[in-house]
């Protein structure tokens, strides 16, 4: 599967970049207690480092919260995935451990505070492409008819599945999931060496808890 950067997203975001792993024969299961510890560990460590007043100010949310106006999306109203977990760290509410996949996710994404997406990559028809929807709906994770129009988002042969904020509950990755797509949705002020780095240290994680292989590691610039 590939995934190209569509000339809606380029032309507005020349600097956009993905970054995405494919990882074949997983074993999604619940959440190991070494994962739940290392969890616990990196909350403390947010807790201690950043608070809601420096929150909005942090480089690298305001970097992704620019992105995000840039696109005509609301970063208030559709907050990116990353800036959403580390607020709710922040205010001390629980977070959601889902499965030793969804968990390994979000623990990369709340680390480098970029929005991670991560996918069933049998549920994905054809390649895909990271594209400003012009219309249509999809059943979000909760099971709610969202709205698509003029939201980025990546999309298959079937329609929209993913994108910085929220994902599409076809591609939902469950206990039945044998193969992963996991996607960093990079700012512009992410380089290419930060962005290889980041990869690498989540393919470690996702392999580290769910086993498997890394059948893929790219980086996808936008055209122009």
């Amino acid at each position: 599967m590939k995934i190209t950067i569509h000339e809606s997203i380029s032309q507005v975001v020349p600097n956009c970049r993905l970054g995405y792993l494919t990882i074949n024969d997983v074993v999604v299961r619940g959440t190991p207690p070494a994962l739940s510890q290392e969890f616990d560990r990196l909350q403390i460590e947010v807790g201690q480092v950043y608070n809601m007043d420096n929150l909005p100010k942090l480089p690298r949310i305001l970097a992704v919260r620019n992105m995000y106006k840039k696109l005509h999306f609301d970063p208030s109203r559709y907050r990116p995935a990353s800036e959403a977990l580390v607020r709710r760290v922040l205010q001390k509410k629980n977070l959601y451990y889902v499965n030793s996949a969804v968990d390994v996710n979000n623990y990369c994404s709340i680390k480098f505070l970029l929005p991670f997406g991560l996918y069933d990559l049998d549920q994905i028809v054809g390649n895909s492409s990271y594209r400003l929807a012009t219309e249509g709906q999809y059943t979000n994770i909760a099971g709610k008819e969202v709205s698509a129009d003029h939201k980025p988002f990546l999309t298959d042969n079937i329609g929209v599945f993913g994108n910085p904020t929220a994902d599409s509950r076809r591609t939902a990755v469950t206990l039945a999931t044998h193969n992963l797509l996991a996607v960093v949705y990079a700012d512009e002020n992410v380089s290419l060496t930060e962005l290889n780095n980041v990869l690498d240290f989540a393919a470690t994680m996702f392999v580290c808890y769910n086993g498997g292989t890394v059948t893929g590691k790219h980086i996808v610039n936008a055209e122009r």
